[in-house]
């Protein structure tokens, strides 16, 4: 265990431990973060971050927003997942902040490469990704789009991409409830701190159900680009909707793309079928009730989200 890890653990053990790391991050946005995203020429509200539950519509969302802008600027579709990835290479927690090396650092594990300029289209100078919970000092001024995915489907999918197709992993599960136990606090976490967030008024979030993002990606592609206030290229988003899809990213796939470079280990397929409901074929009607009742003691309702196809 690293030093850093180490301290936080006992801060969490004594009773002033949450104001200390509330500090600690306070201390480092404005010793640190500010100036790191001023030398790169990115203004705090101009930069994007689409944070997601895991295995939620992340790379479908920038498939579609790289799709989009390239339509906008006039190239050539469809923009796979390896080109989308050099439009959009960065990934929040490694390139530009690492919050979890507190308070001694590093406080990047890499610096982040230039986005391409086609985003500028959106008046966005930065779009990066994080699974990271809601990161209140940090994103106070940056957009936040979050995207969640029914819990059942989410253990399904979390199983298939993780564990099913990586042997050799420690913590290897067996099934997708076991992945779902494995990662209940988690996604209870991360799903409270994007609510609350969402409602606070403070913070510009706009939260969409991945389910919704994949039934109508039209309707939710036009709202982000709403969100973000500019005005909507209908014929630019027909194209990036009819660019986007699970088929392209195969076809893409068996060429050599790679949807996740960080990926390692991943053997097939970074995506499955991207189905919802997927979770009937490994749930029994007992374990659905089970898992709504403990969903639910924790304010969560999972019979509101989308669970069929």
């Amino acid at each position: 265990m690293n030093l850093n890890q180490s301290i936080r653990d006992v801060a969490r053990r004594i009773p002033p431990g949450k104001s200390l790391d509330f500090l600690a991050r306070g201390f480092s946005y404005a010793l640190f973060y500010k100036g790191h995203l001023r030398e790169r020429g990115i203004e705090q509200h101009k930069m994007m971050i689409i944070a997601t539950i895991a295995r939620s519509g992340t790379h479908y969302a920038m498939l579609l927003l790289t799709n989009y802008v390239a339509a906008l600027a006039s190239r050539k579709l469809p923009i796979g997942p390896s080109e989308m990835n050099i439009m959009l290479p960065n990934n929040w927690h490694l390139n530009y902040m690492s919050y979890h090396k507190l308070p001694f650092g590093p406080m990047i594990a890499s610096p982040p490469k230039p986005p391409n300029g086609d985003i500028a289209y959106l008046r966005l100078d930065e779009i990066t990704r994080s699974h990271s919970l809601f990161q209140k000092v940090y994103w106070r001024h940056h957009k936040v789009l979050h995207l969640y995915r029914n819990p059942l489907d989410y253990s399904v999918s979390l199983y298939n991409y993780k564990h099913k197709k990586r042997p050799d992993l420690p913590d290897r599960c067996e099934s997708p409830e076991e992945v779902l136990e494995l990662k209940f606090e988690n996604y209870c976490q991360m799903y409270e701190s994007y609510t609350r967030a969402s409602s606070d008024g403070r913070y510009s979030v706009l939260r969409i159900a991945y389910e919704s993002l994949i039934f109508e990606p039209h309707f939710w592609l036009r709202s982000i680009v709403e969100w973000l206030g500019c005005e909507v290229d209908g014929p630019a988003l027909e194209e990036a909707v009819a660019a986007s899809t699970i088929k392209n990213v195969k076809q893409a796939e068996n060429l050599g793309g790679k949807v996740n470079p960080e990926a390692l280990g991943l053997r097939g397929s970074f995506i499955s079928s991207g189905q919802v409901g997927q979770w009937r074929e490994h749930y029994t009607d007992r374990q659905f009730l089970f898992w709504k009742d403990k969903f639910l003691a924790r304010g969560i309702d999972i019979e509101a989200m989308i669970l069929e196809g």
